[in-house]
């Protein structure tokens, strides 16, 4: 025959306070996984052929910076968008043609992930935002 055994009434509220400590925690946990705002992806794209020398973008008070660029090759940043930015970009070609563009895109909708910049043969930059 089984035998129950007795939990003393310590035991028992030890255990009911360890399992407090262990929500507050996870829930302090939780909440500070999730209070930021979530990262968006960046990407540059050499659509032309020429090798871009020296690319500088300009978003959400960062900047990005990458140097020799080859054709067709694409490079990838992360960064906090917030509502009020849009992309400053910068550059040249190894010709020193100009890369230069003052507003391209903004980061006014938090659902869009990705912004996609491509650099075209003739310097221009355009901006899409595949969902």
């Amino acid at each position: 025959m089984p035998t129950k055994k007795k939990i003393s009434k310590v035991v028992l509220f030890k255990r009911i306070r360890a399992l407090a400590i262990l929500a507050t925690v996870s829930v302090f946990g939780f909440n500070s996984c999730n209070s930021g705002v979530p990262e968006a992806k960046l990407v540059l794209r050499n659509d032309s052929e020429k090798t871009i020398n020296f690319m500088k973008i300009q978003v959400a008070g960062k900047d990005f910076e990458q140097r020799d660029i080859l054709p067709g090759t694409e490079r990838m940043w992360q960064f906090k968008p917030n509502r009020e930015d849009s992309f400053l970009v910068n550059g040249r070609f190894s010709a020193d043609v100009p890369i230069q563009t003052a507003s391209v895109g903004r980061t006014n909708n938090t659902d869009t992930r990705e912004h996609h910049l491509t650099v075209k043969e003739n310097g221009r930059v355009s901006y899409s935002s595949p969902k």
